[in-house]
């Protein structure tokens, strides 16, 4: 029998993963100012003062919209008025595949916070300003409009002045230059690991990020971000492997791989759970051909199956065992997914 129960574990063990390095990255009041001070608009950025910088975790996420996504709320205040609060809102998206309106999400949350600053009768004769950024690190670019009205059906002008219009900050890290980033180094790290993370050139990259931190940390705060680092990556599905990670530590950090390699031995990366996470997910592909093509599934599509060792793949396989329409259509994908992964070794 499919353990549906185990692939929900799976994906919310995935999100938490993006979940925690957000947290562990954008928590800190000098990263998000750090990211703040190089993505904003040079006009909104002369406007505020983040020498003063308050994050939270408080969020308005809907339960369908929390599957999807991550926020964090930065409180920070005019330059020239200290006593007008400005507020910047992160919507982080973690799912390789671009979503449908997130503008209205970021329009509920910007309702809501205004709604509960009322309720504490903190608002002024005006609203605070709320910036909206959504950062997206998935595979394909990102596609929707970055304004409300793009998913809003409006036939002719005249009916724009009676629907409500703002704009979000997109940051794609896709498209994102990493030498832009200069004010955080963390920040800038942050960057390179999330864009080249399903990249080959992410094994080079990780020693990029290594000298980064050994050159601009102190030892201890950089000893901590490696962990954090590498507690993501050994989580995730990319092209570092636990014996690539160790010899690009040792080459920066002489003799301390041991201990900053702590973060790959985490629960959920334990070599035996890895390998049996591995196996239930092939068992589940193949049960669920079994259950829908009975005795017409050929020897090779059982071998192709468990010769796969990513449980995303497999997880992708099991929703094409039940979705397709015969035997012949599942090979097709199959054998897609085999050429993308020989074409990316």
């Amino acid at each position: 029998m499919i353990n549906m129960d185990n692939e929900d574990k799976n994906s919310q063990t995935v999100k938490n993963i993006h979940d925690n390095l957000f947290w562990d990255i954008y928590g800190r009041p000098k990263n998000a100012a750090g990211f703040l001070t190089d993505f904003l608009p040079p006009n909104i950025l002369k406007a505020v003062d983040l020498e003063y910088i308050k994050v939270g975790k408080k969020s308005y996420l809907s339960e369908e919209y929390r599957a999807h996504y991550t926020d964090i709320v930065v409180e920070t205040r005019f330059a020239d008025n200290i006593e007008e609060p400005v507020f910047v809102y992160f919507l982080l998206e973690h799912k390789s595949d671009v979503p449908k309106r997130p503008a209205l999400q970021l329009l509920r949350y910007m309702v809501e916070q205004w709604h509960d600053l009322e309720k504490k009768e903190l608002l002024g004769s005006k609203l605070p300003p709320i910036f909206p950024i959504l950062i997206y690190h998935g595979k394909q670019g990102w596609t929707p409009g970055v304004h409300f009205h793009d998913i809003v059906h409006l036939p002719h002008d005249d009916m724009k002045p009676y629907v409500p219009d703002f704009q979000y900050l997109l940051f794609d890290a896709s498209k994102e230059n990493e030498d832009q980033y200069i004010t955080s180094v963390v920040i800038r790290c942050w960057l390179i690991i999330v864009k080249y993370l399903n990249d080959p050139e992410m094994r080079e990259k990780l020693s990029e990020v290594l000298r980064l931190l050994h050159n601009f940390l102190e030892n201890r705060e950089a000893r901590e971000y490696i962990e954090i680092f590498m507690k993501y990556l050994a989580n995730t599905d990319n092209k570092v492997t636990r014996d690539v990670a160790v010899n690009a530590v040792e080459k920066i950090f002489p003799g301390r791989s041991a201990d900053m390699m702590r973060g790959w031995a985490k629960e959920y990366v334990e070599e035996g759970m890895q390998k049996g996470m591995l196996t239930e997910a092939r068992e589940n592909v193949l049960e669920a051909l079994d259950a829908r093509f009975s005795k017409d599934v050929p020897e090779d599509v059982y071998k192709k199956v468990q010769a796969l060792n990513n449980r995303i793949l497999l997880k992708k396989l099991l929703r094409s065992a039940a979705q397709s329409e015969d035997i012949d259509s599942f090979k097709k994908i199959l054998q897609e997914i085999h050429s993308e992964r020989e074409q990316e070794q």
